[in-house]
């Protein structure tokens, strides 16, 4: 019986031999599942979804370089626990780039991550350490940065195939930020953050 019914039933034990309030109660614990159930489609389709948040440019306050960040979005993934990349940027660096990897709906450490681009592999330098783990609402996301070069985010933007390996503790999850025609939240996300980059002020 669903945890909702029985917790009715410790507290209203004589109102259990009522088939309606059974009933009601019964619906109130179905319609709850329902909800749930269609959260986690939503955030299955998200990874799929082209749209995104936009490039947050600005200035550095230490020495006035320019500077570019997109906030993880989401791979392509049919499971409810996705990879994603952000990234972060600054004039300062010059074609330094960092990739922030991040798992969603999963609250883990981050421990390596590699790209597959057009077969070529590519392991990512790490920059940090430490896994951040953030909640948004009803999702967590952990993330981690690592180092690369603006080269690496154009290769995979010019793609037909690339794919992220995130290693964790516990295994390893693997997803598409494109495959042939399947593009995903990251491939854009990450467009939008070359385009600002290219920008001038």
């Amino acid at each position: 019986m669903p945890r909702g019914i029985l917790n009715f039933a410790r507290y209203y034990p004589t109102a259990m031999t009522s088939p309606s309030v059974l009933a009601n109660v019964t619906n109130s614990v179905v319609m709850k599942l329902t909800a749930v159930s269609v959260i986690i489609v939503g955030l299955i389709v998200a990874g799929c979804s082209t749209t995104g948040r936009a490039p947050q440019v600005g200035r550095s306050g230490f020495d006035n370089a320019r500077t570019v960040t997109i906030e993880p979005h989401a791979n392509t993934s049919t499971r409810v626990t996705a990879t994603g990349l952000g990234a972060h940027w600054s004039a300062a660096w010059q074609d330094q780039v960092i990739l922030e990897v991040a798992v969603f709906n999963l609250a883990t450490g981050i421990t390596n991550a590699e790209l597959n681009i057009d077969g070529k592999k590519t392991t990512l330098e790490r920059n940090g350490d430490v896994t951040d783990i953030d909640r948004t609402g009803d999702v967590i996301i952990s993330t981690n940065s690592f180092k690369t070069n603006l080269a690496t985010v154009e290769k995979i933007l010019k793609s037909k195939r690339t794919w992220l390996r995130v290693g964790t503790p516990t295994g390893t999850l693997e997803d598409a930020v494109i495959d042939g025609p399947t593009d995903s939240k990251a491939f854009h996300a990450l467009e939008r953050f070359m385009a600002a980059v290219k920008a001038s002020d």
